[in-house]
């Protein structure tokens, strides 16, 4: 937000047709500079520089330097015109659109690096809100969201149960590594110790892959399975064709296309107004878990995307987990839907996995209907059932 009210009154410093000729190119110098500079720097540290706007509005100010001091009524010299190639850099062909397309590749060359940065351990501790006493409940969101999201569930399950709500690697006010893989593997890693023996672990979405992963991996940390609408896509042509028709941006990010990855880089670098404005587009969350839904980075999203929704299948370890596990679904969930979690049962072979179908409700239905995930939580405790299985 500093850097983007710094930028317009950069602009407005100057008047008429000098703000579009002088700052523009200013600009571009600057953040070209950066770039390559941060991708030196990116190459031989493998890790990212951190607030690129910031230094991108540094590298400006410092190339209209000249121009403050002639606007403060200092005498022109001839170093000014010398000064990072100050006045050269006005007269190259095609000027500002030259430095546009400038601009662009340096960004282009940044962004190749890092995503060629190699993956790092030791990211350290995930951000976790314990709440009440009793039997571990641990409640893993889905990709996007945050630990929020499970407050009307946490609302009914404090009263008899710890629960401790993660945020993921990646997301909420978690650690967010550029060089983290975000595969399943990587997700697993970061929660694991998050998880105290005996859990029952209630996941949803993306969260449920991970945590089904989990148990398998640790079955002595779970003591039982929620799973609120896991991604059951047969293969990866069906997880990226169902994933693109929930609108533009998902469309753009489950194809990897540059495009999404411009926006959301810029979401990134305008956060706070991202967030603030992430309300009014995600209406169908609370206020404040569609605001912590801008907390994610374009490494962490993209990537688990890919690999924990896209190019991963449940099926391995839906045949395998050896704990009692319930799947809660909405009946007009359209983004993990009846039909492929029956469809990745019958594959396994498992008729032991309870199944809980929600009438009237889409793929949010913890936040509409906790009840259906604390009777889930209390059967897999030994309390008594409240909910209808179907």
């Amino acid at each position: 937000m500093v850097a983007v009210l710094a930028e317009i009154g950069l602009y407005h410093s100057y008047r008429g047709h000098d703000a579009r000729f002088h700052w523009f190119t200013h600009f571009f110098v600057g953040a070209t500079v950066v770039l390559l500079i941060g991708s030196v720097y990116a190459w031989r540290t493998h890790r990212p520089i951190r607030l690129p706007l910031l230094w991108i509005l540094g590298a400006h100010v410092y190339a209209m330097f000249p121009d403050f001091l002639v606007q403060a009524g200092v005498a022109h010299y001839r170093w000014m015109d010398l000064f990072l190639g100050h006045i050269s850099t006005h007269f190259v062909p095609g000027r500002n659109l030259t430095w546009f397309l400038v601009a662009a590749v340096a960004l282009a060359v940044h962004l190749v690096t890092l995503d060629r940065l190699p993956p790092r351990d030791g990211y350290g501790p995930l951000h976790v809100d314990t709440t009440g006493a009793g039997a571990p409940v641990v409640l893993v969101h889905g990709l996007g969201a945050s630990s929020r999201y499970w407050e009307p569930v946490i609302d009914h399950l404090a009263q008899s149960h710890r629960t401790i709500a993660v945020d993921l690697l990646g997301f909420g006010r978690s650690p967010k590594p550029g060089t983290a893989s975000y595969d399943i593997g990587c997700h697993v890693d970061a929660l694991a110790p998050h998880v105290p023996a005996g859990s029952v672990v209630v996941a949803h979405s993306t969260g449920a892959s991970i945590a089904l992963r989990l148990a398998t991996r640790h079955p002595d940390r779970v003591a039982g399975l929620v799973l609120v609408a896991p991604p059951a896509h047969p293969d990866s042509s069906a997880a990226r064709a169902q994933i693109s028709e929930l609108g533009t941006f998902a469309r753009l990010t489950a194809h990897q296309r540059l495009m999404a990855r411009v926006l959301c880089e810029t979401m990134c670098m305008l956060r706070p107004l991202a967030a603030a404005g992430a309300p009014v587009i995600l209406r169908d969350v609370p206020a404040r878990v569609a605001i912590d839904g801008a907390l994610h980075t374009w490494p962490s999203y993209s990537r688990t995307l890919q690999r924990v929704v896209i190019d991963h299948r449940i099926d391995d370890d839906l045949r395998t987990v050896a704990v009692p596990t319930r799947i809660l679904i909405g009946a007009k969930d359209t983004v993990a839907t009846v039909a492929n979690v029956r469809s990745a049962l019958d594959r396994t072979g498992r008729d032991d996995i309870v199944v809980i179908v929600v009438e009237d409700e889409d793929h949010h239905l913890a936040l509409h209907r906790p009840e259906f995930v604390v009777d889930a939580v209390g059967e897999l405790s030994g309390e008594t059932s409240l909910g209808t299985e179907t």
